[in-house]
């Protein structure tokens, strides 16, 4: 093979991969924008305990409550503190919780923390740091609450 012709083939293989990732990073970035734009409360932190309360369903499917308590290293919405309790529902019987997240909760009247639907916990890693990164330098803008992207992780 001819060097330019190796070299077009490369041009042409980034040219039809950066879509690719541009679409999987404007995903992550508008989860992350969701977490900060909706969530009651949003904090960094690592999960110290967790405990199981109960199983809603049969043997093939179901959900399991779990009071999940986490280590804040980093408050940035709606919580001051060092320490966490939320209340979680995952699919299936049985987990094992662990590990550093991006934690988007939601608070209830009685002042307890929630992440009703199981996805408020997010990676901190490289993807994280982008959409910080993006929204730092102003590209990233308040998603629409009219729009077809949003959808609110706490009711009224």
């Amino acid at each position: 093979m001819s060097l330019s012709f190796v070299k077009l083939f490369i041009i042409l293989i980034g040219f039809c991969c950066t879509p690719v990732f541009s679409e999987e990073d404007d995903f992550w970035d508008r989860n992350y924008q969701q977490c900060f734009q909706s969530a009651d409360v949003v904090v960094e932190g690592k999960v110290t305990d967790f405990k199981k309360i109960g199983y809603n369903g049969n043997e093939k499917f179901g959900y399991t409550h779990y009071l999940i308590s986490i280590e804040v290293f980093k408050p940035i919405k709606g919580f001051e503190g060092e320490k966490l309790q939320y209340h979680v529902w995952y699919e299936g019987k049985e987990h094992d919780i662990n590990g550093s997240s991006l934690f988007c909760l939601c608070a209830n009247k009685d002042g307890e923390y929630g992440d009703p639907e199981g996805f408020g916990r997010m990676s901190l890693g490289k993807h994280y740091q982008n959409y910080l990164n993006k929204r730092d330098s102003g590209s990233i803008k308040p998603i629409d609450v009219n729009g077809k992207y949003y959808v609110p992780y706490c009711s009224a």
